[in-house]
């Protein structure tokens, strides 16, 4: 009897041990003052309303497709966890996502996704940042992308699993991951995580929420 008793107490303290390790982060709206944001050399970004949701709009006037931006809070290590958020692409155009284990402008993982390249192998697309272009063409082969259906320029949701090498990815709600990914790149290891904005003229995020293990 003891030893079921002291059994059920372990059980209990690992359960409450794992419930204060998690954490959850919600950056809805977000502060811009807390965050690191583009706003230069022909981008911007700002807090507007996108069909019907208060977002933060990122800009830029001019197309160059080793373009990469990202915009995220200052104060956040995440390792491993869940990241979702709503984006949306405001005319179809590709190249717009999330970055996490950033640690800076230039080093950091990304998962971005393409609307004009919906229910292809090229809608979702995973690859590691480390160089001052963002370097897309090194991260061409199937085994980094995966096919999606994407709307052209409504809300669409993500959720990322992040766990180890792993990288779990969850569209719309659904039960089972559109990709699954389990060789992230291992120099890339913490950091924060924020809106990831590519050769893109103008795109939406919304509802970012991170929690952490």
């Amino acid at each position: 009897m003891k030893t079921l008793s002291l059994m059920i107490l372990l059980a209990v303290a690992s359960v409450s041990v794992a419930q204060q390790k998690s954490k959850t982060h919600y950056y809805n709206p977000i502060e811009t003052a807390q965050w690191v944001l583009p706003n230069s050399n022909g981008v911007s970004s700002s807090m507007q309303t996108y069909k019907g949701s208060k977002a933060l709009i990122i800009k830029k006037s001019f197309n160059n497709y080793k373009f990469g931006a990202i915009a995220y809070p200052k104060d956040l290590n995440f390792t491993d966890g869940e990241i979702e958020l709503d984006m949306a692409s405001s005319n179809g155009q590709e190249y717009l996502g999330l970055a996490f284990h950033i640690q800076d402008a230039h080093h950091y993982q990304t998962l971005y996704f393409r609307p004009a390249s919906t229910g292809t192998i090229n809608a979702i697309q995973y690859m590691p940042e480390k160089k001052e272009d963002f370097n897309w063409w090194d991260y061409e082969a199937e085994k980094y992308q995966a096919k999606a259906t994407l709307p052209a320029t409504d809300w669409f949701h993500i959720k990322a699993v992040v766990k180890g090498r792993e990288l779990k990815v969850y569209m719309n709600h659904a039960a089972t991951p559109s990709m699954v990914y389990k060789d992230l790149d291992p120099d890339l290891k913490q950091g924060s995580v924020g809106y990831w904005f590519g050769n893109s003229l103008s795109c939406a995020y919304k509802n970012l929420t991170i929690k952490t293990y």
